[in-house]
């Protein structure tokens, strides 16, 4: 009802003032709408274009050659014998010496 009577009321104002003589007032734009959001993908869409950019990531990776291979697990090896080795010995030694104490 408030519209209708608004719009009446504007209608009035136009006739008072083009029976003055003076031209009516530009209409007022109307408001512009915001732009919807696109739709959010569903879940196989995503995990599809996940899987796409993990193979495009994949081609940037440098491989090692066997031979560096090899190598890097000669020397892990080596280091994970060295530090049971030392772990193992602490290990002795810290029971030696709580068997000492607890006596």
């Amino acid at each position: 009802m408030a519209r209708h009577k608004k719009s009446s009321a504007a209608k009035k104002e136009q006739r008072r003032l083009e029976a003055q003589g003076t031209p009516p007032p530009p209409p007022k734009p109307k408001k512009a709408e915001p732009p919807k959001a696109p739709k959010a993908p569903g879940r196989v869409a995503r995990f599809i274009s996940f899987l796409k950019d993990a193979r495009r990531e994949l081609n940037w990776v440098t491989w090692p050659t066997r031979k560096e291979t090899v190598k890097s697990t000669g020397i892990l090896l080596v280091l994970v014998g060295i530090s049971a080795l030392y772990l193992g010995l602490a290990d002795a030694l810290f029971s030696l010496l709580l068997g000492l104490v607890a006596k």
